[in-house]
């Protein structure tokens, strides 16, 4: 049985004399999948202009990737892509490169995220495109640095990089590692590719140069360590996994209600005592000497989780989430991505709106994490169909009127099929 996609308010529009963080920034994006489109997503949010050249045929991999699609376009490119400007460009092809330098030129930042050599390849690595713009801020996306000695290639995947960077290690049961199924260390590249841009710019401004920058999935993965990485720089020693538990806090873990899961974090003897007299009415379970001390919960956690999951099966999610939240013990219900999005906090902060698009009518969004009172992010647009703004573009800016887009059809910079319409 289809489900019916679920419905949402409109978009509350910016206000509209505002300017924006970026404005008159454009940015030409080389990106795909997901790390690159993050980090472009990020500063086309701040009002940068940003021009995003797709391959001939499939465009960004992205737009077919994974079976949750709306008319045509998979969730993954729609997660990632709003408000750009779609080109569809053949490198390979010299006058399909032509184009590309054109743009490049007349832009601020470009973005990247090939595999290593493929912008040499087509004569647009930074060397050659800051002969022709040496304002250009360049930013390369890779997998494990574009030094990697690698005797064959390295191909990697947000999984291959928890893997790799220890990130994996730290997450799942005791006998277990897991990755996160949200991709997070393809989100963190985007994020920290984003800020070394708007660093960039800021350096810019204050020398009037452009600069190469370069981050690494890798190296993203491994900063997303944290305490982790530091305390095994301290110790020498790797920290275990613990599930859902702390190492250092008990009780902290999810807990079983009668209608479903919830997660509970009592960090000192104050909040452990509410929760044991003021809400279960087990003055006992605070008494008992095995759970003493946080030192000795930890140390005794398997009874204690046994004994509060028996206590919680009592109730519903809703009942302990009110009843302790009175209490000032942090809790919350673990909401399922359908419960978060249509919860009432995702409504009172208009987190999840519908703009209109193209060819469905709308599409859901969920709106930006930044809020700025000066210069709020843009009013979102659906992400573009593929090559939806290349006459557009390569008219309004790069100044090409009808012959010499013809002329470069015929040659081919837009793909075969182009190029053989073109001779019809």
């Amino acid at each position: 049985m289809t489900r019916q996609r679920p419905e949402f308010p409109n978009y509350q529009p910016r206000p509209a004399d505002a300017p924006t963080a970026l404005d008159g920034i454009r940015v030409v994006d080389f990106t795909r999948m997901l790390a690159g489109p993050y980090c472009t997503q990020q500063l086309v949010d701040l009002g940068a202009e940003v021009i995003k050249i797709e391959a001939p045929g499939t465009g960004d991999d992205a737009r077919n990737y994974t079976a949750t699609e709306l008319d045509g376009e998979s969730a993954l490119y729609l997660s990632t892509n709003r408000n750009k400007k779609s080109i569809v460009l053949d490198l390979k092809c010299e006058s399909g490169a032509v184009i590309a330098r054109d743009i490049i030129a007349k832009s601020d930042v470009l973005v990247e995220n090939f595999s290593t050599g493929i912008m040499q390849r087509f004569g647009l690595d930074y060397e050659a495109v800051r002969a022709i713009n040496p304002k250009i801020i360049y930013c390369a996306i890779s997998g494990y640095g574009l030094d990697d000695d690698a005797e064959t290639p390295r191909r990697g995947y947000d999984a291959m990089f928890q893997a790799s960077s220890g990130f994996m290690s730290l997450t799942g049961p005791a006998d277990n590692p897991y990755r996160t199924t949200v991709p997070i260390a393809d989100i963190a590249s985007g994020m920290f590719a984003a800020s070394a841009v708007l660093g960039a710019l800021i350096a810019r401004d204050r020398t009037g140069e452009g600069q190469f920058i370069e981050v690494a999935l890798f190296d993203a993965a491994a900063n997303l360590l944290t305490l982790y990485g530091m305390s095994y720089l301290i110790s020498g020693e790797d920290t275990p996994r613990y599930g859902n538990r702390s190492a250092q806090t008990a009780p902290s873990d999810v807990y079983q209600a009668s209608d479903g899961p919830i997660f509970i974090t009592c960090g000192n003897q104050r909040l452990f005592r509410r929760l044991c007299v003021e809400a279960l009415d087990r003055e006992d379970l605070f008494d008992d000497p095995r759970y003493a001390s946080n030192f000795d919960r930890v140390s005794n956690i398997e009874p204690l989780t046994a004994t509060l999951n028996e206590a919680f099966s009592t109730n519903t999610r809703q009942y302990w989430v009110d009843l302790l939240t009175g209490l000032g013990i942090p809790v919350t219900a673990i909401a399922t991505v359908s419960e978060a999005l249509t919860s009432k906090d995702a409504l009172r902060r208009n987190l999840v709106a519908s703009i209109p698009h193209p060819r469905s009518g709308d599409v859901p969004t969920i709106r930006s994490a930044m809020r700025l009172s000066r210069t709020p992010v843009v009013d979102p647009v659906a992400p573009p169909v593929l090559n939806a703004d290349r006459d557009a573009v390569l008219s309004d800016l790069l100044g090409y009127d009808d012959h010499r887009l013809a002329q470069l059809r015929a040659a081919g910079a837009f793909g075969d099929g182009e190029a053989e319409q073109g001779k019809a």
